[in-house]
């Protein structure tokens, strides 16, 4: 980080009136660290009782002097202070302070990863570039964040990619869901990359413009603008067994074109594909029906009849944002959700903490620190099932049972004067079955006249609106579907076929995909997933920091192929299995395994297949462990460049 300011050339004044909007907790580790002084950590220790921001007390008197000493370090040292070191008795009581718990190794250092100082956040070669690795190359499908954190490594370590996007422009889910209101419910300083952190972010919590932006500006800043081609479709990829490739069919506009290429990364992720009811009678509806993700921003919704069918993440989001400007708003849910409030939800972030932010490096470093643990895996232990649990109001655990009645509480109070609408809000699934919503103002929009909540689904359309389970017809211009994506059936956009003419569907079947560390399956070599099966985070974490984990694994294993001269890399299959089933026994202690309710997290069937059982800190050590030693490997079977297949009329011939 740059240090920009002259802080003597700032009055005292100035200085301190900055320092009055940082994070109290955040302040007093960047100050130990930047002092060494341990004394002040431990009579302050007790004023923080957790990593959130709503955990520090700290009384005014102690913020005053925290505020006053460290307006005296930066204007003493100009800013020009050294890093404290990454290891040792101050780092290790820093971190332990702001975890509030004694931390395991490698938990300190996905912490120093994090603040970009574990050294190495990007995989390099094991001494030089080999010669045969300009001969090598990997194709991406998907210009998201998985995608493009896979192809930063590559361009770094001069790997040859292509990155194809049926999209006109980068930026994966971020780019297709443009609906109003759209935003991040991870904090924005930790949903970011670890190696290309922003400090001014203008909200704590990103509407989707700001993230869009921050995705396009890693592409320019990495240079990747060239590897990617946009508005090309990948309709099928087949490896082909005598040359070790993959053959990737694609089509762009009405000209078709195969690429051959040594590795596929697939970034397609789990949600990506509509999940649209198939409802009766959409054919004479007069007015227009789309789903959130496929917004119609021709439609305007001004002083119009809306139906919104759904009430998850994405509704929660719509909802309130469009309240203000119908005519009406009928909400049609299957099932109520559970909804928490968060501090700084919907909050700009001061110009004076950005100020902070960019010019005091240890502030920013433990403020995303602290960011981090407040969403990592905060909610874990009310997600855990305690089998001697008495199971009231049907909570799993104790932790689970409290914080049915903080969310129940923070419910009732959001609904004011309205609280004949409890019972329907109030969900008879235990917390965390499903996605936690943050709320938008989801439940306190209740409150206004021109909303309805209605506790049926939509059965069917009419030429005017639409009925719902109880036999009602609700009058619609707009009919909004915010019914979320087909998360069980992954990858079902490309037809992948592997060795022997095995298909992913004959693998996974229409809704059981399973994959080592979500990433890699025996039966198709040298394809390697992004955000594949179990590898969401059910109990807070950052899609950008499993992007970090996954992409720095493939990298690694593309990298030792490559040295080695492997042209081929298929994970065992006991490797495999071994993994599938500590992660089903691991399953089983969560939430998500217990049969009650629906959610997405589920098949139909009841295995879970898009959460892990894993703490974020857990899944990055293991995809740290990368080895070709958990690989069935072939050497290269031909030379470099690949074999190239001829043209037809229809077909053009390319390599990546």
């Amino acid at each position: 980080m740059t240090i920009q300011a002259n802080f003597k050339a700032l009055s005292h004044e100035e200085l301190l009136r900055k320092l009055s909007h940082t994070d109290p907790t955040a302040l007093l580790l960047a100050l130990v660290e930047m002092t060494g002084d341990l004394g002040l950590l431990h009579e302050c220790r007790g004023y923080i009782t957790g990593p959130t921001s709503a955990d520090a007390k700290f009384p005014d008197h102690v913020l005053n002097r925290l505020r006053e000493r460290m307006a005296g370090v930066l204007t003493e040292t100009g800013g020009a202070y050294p890093d404290a070191p990454a290891t040792g008795e101050v780092f290790d009581s820093l971190a332990n302070t702001v975890a509030g718990r004694e931390m395991a190794d490698h938990e300190k250092r996905v912490i120093l990863k994090e603040m970009g100082r574990l050294g190495d956040a990007f995989v390099d070669w094991s001494s030089v570039r080999p010669e045969s690795a300009a001969g090598f190359s990997v194709a991406i499908i998907g210009a998201g964040m998985s995608g493009i954190a896979t192809a930063i490594h590559l361009k770094r370590m001069g790997i040859p990619f292509h990155i194809y996007d049926s999209n006109n422009e980068s930026g994966g889910t971020w780019a297709v869901n443009t609906y109003p209101g759209c935003g991040v419910d991870i904090a924005s300083h930790y949903f970011s990359f670890s190696f290309a952190r922003r400090q001014d972010w203008n909200r704590y919590y990103a509407k989707q413009p700001e993230i869009l932006a921050y995705i396009q500006e890693c592409v320019r800043m990495f240079g990747l603008e060239e590897h990617i081609s946009f508005g090309v479709r990948v309709d099928s990829a087949s490896f082909d067994e005598s040359t070790a490739e993959w053959v990737l069919d694609t089509v762009t506009g009405t000209s078709r074109q195969t690429i051959r290429t040594n590795v596929l990364v697939s970034g397609i992720g789990q949600l990506s594909v509509p999940a649209v009811p198939d409802l009766p009678g959409r054919e004479n509806f007069l007015g227009k029906a789309f789903h959130s993700a496929e917004w119609d921003h021709s439609a305007d919704l001004t002083g119009k009849k809306v139906v919104l069918v759904g009430n998850g993440a994405s509704a929660n989001q719509i909802g309130p944002a469009i309240a203000p400007i119908v005519d009406t708003l009928t909400v049609l849910q299957r099932s109520p959700q559970w909804v928490v409030g968060v501090p700084g939800y919907l909050e700009d972030v001061p110009e004076d903490e950005k100020w902070v932010l960019g010019n005091v490096p240890a502030y920013e470093r433990w403020f995303r620190a602290r960011t981090m643990l407040s969403m990592n895996d905060v909610m874990r232990p009310a997600a855990v099932v305690d089998p001697t649990w008495n199971n009231p109001d049907g909570t799993i655990s104790q932790a689970n049972q409290a914080l049915r009645e903080r969310l129940l509480g923070y419910m009732s109070d959001e609904l004011g004067e309205r609280q004949d609408l409890l019972e329907s809000l109030v969900p008879s699934f235990p917390p965390l079955m499903k996605r936690m919503l943050r709320d938008n103002g989801w439940v306190r929009m209740f409150q206004r006249e021109n909303v309805e909540l209605v506790n049926f689904r939509a059965l069917e359309f009419t030429e005017t609106g639409v009925i719902d389970g109880d036999g009602r017809e609700h009058d619609a211009d707009i009919v909004v579907f915010a019914t979320g994506f087909k998360a069980a059936r992954m990858l079902s956009s490309v037809d992948f076929t592997g060795k022997g003419g095995v298909t992913i569907r004959d693998v996974w079947g229409e809704e059981d995909p399973r994959a080592y560390l979500g990433i890699t399956v025996p039966d198709f070599p040298n394809l390697f997933v992004l955000y594949g099966p179990n590898t969401n985070v059910g109990v807070g974490g950052s899609i950008f920091f499993q992007a970090e984990a996954q992409s720095s694994y493939i990298a690694t294993i593309i990298r030792d192929m490559i040295e080695r001269g492997i042209g081929s890399a298929e994970v065992k299959r006991d490797v495999f299995e071994d993994y599938n089933a500590r992660m089903d026994a691991e399953l089983e202690k969560m939430i998500w395994a217990v049969p009650t309710g629906s959610t997405w997290y589920r098949n139909s069937k009841g295995r879970v297949t898009a959460n892990m059982p894993w703490t974020s800190a857990d899944y990055w050590q293991m995809t740290t462990e990368a080895s070709l030693e958990t690989y069935e490997v072939q050497k290269s079977l031909i030379g470099l460049p690949s074999v190239p297949i001829s043209e037809t009329a229809e077909t053009n011939a390319a390599h990546v």
